[in-house]
Formats: structure tokens, C-alpha cells, sequence
């Protein structure tokens, strides 16, 4: 896999497919610095049965226990989907540097969403603002190979 943000986010949607055939939503991260790889996750929030167990979090959770740091500035992350507030959160308190998105919150389906909707109005722009964060971010990354997964995870549920 080449070292590119199309490179990146292919091992992302890699991440995302080990969720789906394990029974989660198809959510997936990789956090990159200096061109390599660092720390990968899906989501396992089904499987685990832990709500908090989104692919960003728990990426940003083996960076901060492999790193034994809480400061990953230089470093960026590519997400699946458009991360949560808890994500994004955890995203600017962790400080990363930049963050590549494929598919934003209106390409979830709306069975996917837990209310049927977005819950409120906050996005994680209003986050690292809150933050006083200056995350560059890339939206759009593959975005049409994101949107099969969860179309592949919609026929599952039926």
C-alpha cells in the first residue's frame, strides 16, 4: 500500500470491513505519522458491547499506550466517517494534526443513525473550535467506497 492519502484511507476502509464481518457498523481508522502507520482500529462497539468503542477513540487509545504520550501533534488520522462528538473530542484533546474524512454524517444512512438524525447541530468543527484546535481536514477521501460499506452494512440489517 503506498503512503498516500488514498493509500491511508484504503487500509482505513480495510479497518471498517474487519468491523462489518464481525457484526459492527462498518467504521474504520488508521493514525499515520511520518508516513507510517501507527495505530489502526474498527469499530467494535456491537461486538464489545461498549458504546465508546468507535474506531477513532480507540485508535487514539493504542497511540497513547504504545506512544506513552497523550500528545499526538504530527500526527494525522483518516476516518471512515465523519467522527462523533466524542470522537472529535478526543481527536483535539489528543491534538493530531490533521484529520482525512471519506464520508460526513449526511452519507450514514438513516438506519444507521441512532435517533434516525444527527443528535443536534454540533459538529467536530464546533468541537475544535471549543478546543481552540487548528486540525486541518480533508473531506471527501474515497468517499464512494465508504458509501458501499454502508450500504453492504444496511442489507446486512435487513
Amino acid at each position: 500500500m503506498k503512503n498516500t492519502t488514498e493509500g491511508f484511507m484504503k487500509i482505513a476502509i480495510a479497518e471498517a470491513r474487519k468491523g462489518l464481518n464481525k457484526g459492527n457498523r462498518p467504521f474504520g481508522s488508521v493514525i499515520v505519522r511520518d508516513g507510517k502507520v501507527v495505530a489502526r482500529a474498527h469499530s467494535t462497539a456491537f461486538s464489545g458491547h461498549d458504546v465508546t468503542a468507535h474506531a477513532e477513540l480507540s485508535a487514539i487509545k493504542k497511540c497513547f499506550r504504545t506512544a506513552k504520550t497523550r500528545d499526538l501533534k504530527g500526527c494525522a488520522i483518516y476516518a471512515t466517517g465523519e467522527p462523533c462528538l466524542m470522537c472529535s473530542a478526543s481527536i483535539a484533546w489528543a491534538n493530531l494534526s490533521e484529520l482525512f474524512i471519506a464520508a460526513d454524517h449526511t452519507d450514514v444512512p438513516a438506519s444507521m443513525q441512532p435517533a434516525r438524525k444527527r443528535p443536534g447541530k454540533v459538529t467536530y468543527k464546533e468541537i475544535f473550535r471549543e478546543f481552540g484546535s487548528k486540525i486541518k481536514v480533508t473531506k471527501g477521501v474515497l468517499r464512494e467506497e465508504v458509501i458501499k460499506l454502508y450500504q453492504e452494512f444496511v442489507k446486512k440489517q435487513a
